[in-house]
């Protein structure tokens, strides 16, 4: 590696996390109530996750440390809405405290208004399956973003939809565990309808109060789907469907106006060859993370290249990491997804700023505290969970600090890394 690969003057270096994944404490929502029914993993519950809500100044001091310019956090519904109607005025404060304390940081925070996880009383009324769901979200989008809109730099309103749909109504990995195709894509169609109407909202918001135009967007999780056998119909046509389904059904339903997005947030972690019907099989020859998955830089690039072209929006990366326990992978990873970004850029994508998944090690949606995605470590085991940044932390801050990938960096912590897929 003997060249930089600089990043435009402004570009965004953050990390990301979700609410209940992170913050501990809080009883009053569903994956609490799942981890309760012993549907974890490794046994664990979120509430005792690891305590951001108790540690957040010292986690964004790290953060700092780290050199983010920016971070994306969430907000957990059921703590700041526990009982329908009834708005925990603490909560929100806190969360003003949270918000504050970035900003004193110099760290703009990305806010996520959901995140997979929902209040019990919402629950109780069908979820997001039932017919109230759509308004009872709106509710809570206009409280949230009139007590802390003045504070939020990106509005996030739905984090992965099709991966909520599809864990929590078809394959019933999440809570409310239902396997239901057609209720699958109810709750799709639902969370297409919540996003519009929150977008008219915030943006209705910040106008009356005065505020800068808000930049709202949606985190959308994308894949790429090939066929295992290219000459084979059956295959390229069950790929085609996966495609279809969750990647773009979503999507194909909020784009029917594109007025309700200002940016476009990209989940990216891996794709798939899929054999027929629809069998999910990695690449032999890709290296895998402890959860199986391919890294595979390249698909990264592809899906920043497609949806650039698809819908000319500017992009946030609002996640992109690995599972890796040792910190063994994360150095490689971070490196060549960096690259394939900036290649992407090179190429024409507009692309505004990047967050790594995630900020420190976190309770995982099926495997609890097992699997570890963070930049920074996290004890477990010590009482106030101690943290400390990992090597793939100290490689990501000084990558922000130079705003892009140095030979300094490369010799540093990966030297035999080159670029290219």
């Amino acid at each position: 590696m003997d060249r930089e690969l600089i990043f435009p003057k402004g570009f965004l270096w953050g990390s990301a996390t979700s609410a209940f994944q992170v913050e501990g404490g809080c009883t009053s929502h569903d994956f609490y109530d799942w981890a309760v029914q012993g549907r974890i993993k490794d046994g664990t519950n979120p509430v005792d996750a690891v305590h951001f809500w108790k540690y957040y100044k010292g986690d964004i001091a790290l953060m700092k440390k780290m050199n983010h310019s920016a971070a994306r956090i969430g907000l957990e519904w059921g703590r700041i809405e526990p009982e329908r109607g009834n708005f925990d005025k603490k909560a929100i404060a806190h969360y003003r405290a949270i918000l504050g304390e970035m900003k004193k940081a110099g760290i703009k925070p990305m806010v996520s208004i959901h995140h997979f996880s929902n209040p019990m009383w919402f629950v109780r009324d069908g979820g997001w399956a039932g017919r109230e769901a759509v308004r009872r979200f709106a509710l809570f989008t206009e409280r949230v973003v009139q007590d802390l809109g003045d504070l939020v730099h990106v509005w996030i309103t739905i984090n992965e939809p099709a991966v909520y749909a599809t864990l929590a109504y078809l394959f019933g990995e999440f809570p409310p565990g239902k396997k239901s195709l057609p209720l699958m894509f109810r709750v799709q169609n639902a969370m297409a309808a919540a996003h519009v109407e929150a977008y008219g909202l915030i943006h209705g918001i910040h106008g009356r109060k005065g505020w800068p135009a808000p930049l709202v967007g949606v985190a959308k999780h994308l894949r790429t789907f090939d066929p295992f056998n290219e000459r084979n119909p059956l295959d390229r046509f069950g790929a085609g469907l996966a495609d279809r389904y969750f990647n773009n059904y979503f999507l194909e339903r909020v784009m029917r106006d594109k007025s309700t997005l200002d940016v476009f947030g990209i989940n990216y972690y891996s794709g798939d060859l899929v054999k027929f019907p629809l069998k999910m099989l990695g690449r032999a020859a890709l290296p895998k993370n402890k959860l199986g998955w391919d890294i595979y830089p390249e698909g990264f690039y592809r899906v920043l290249m497609r949806y650039w072209k698809l819908y000319g929006l500017p992009i946030y990366v609002t996640e992109n990491g690995t599972c890796d326990d040792n910190d063994e992978l994360r150095p490689r990873y971070i490196l060549d997804h960096a690259e394939a970004m900036h290649r992407a850029m090179g190429d024409g994508a507009d692309i505004a700023g990047y967050y790594h998944w995630s900020t420190m090690d976190n309770f995982e949606l099926v495997d609890g505290l097992m699997s570890r995605f963070g930049l920074i470590h996290v004890d477990h085991a010590h009482p106030t969970r101690k943290r400390s940044i990992k090597t793939s932390g100290r490689l990501y801050g000084e990558l922000a600090k130079a705003n892009g990938i140095t030979p300094k960096i490369v010799k540093k912590y990966v030297p035999e890394w080159t670029p290219g897929f």
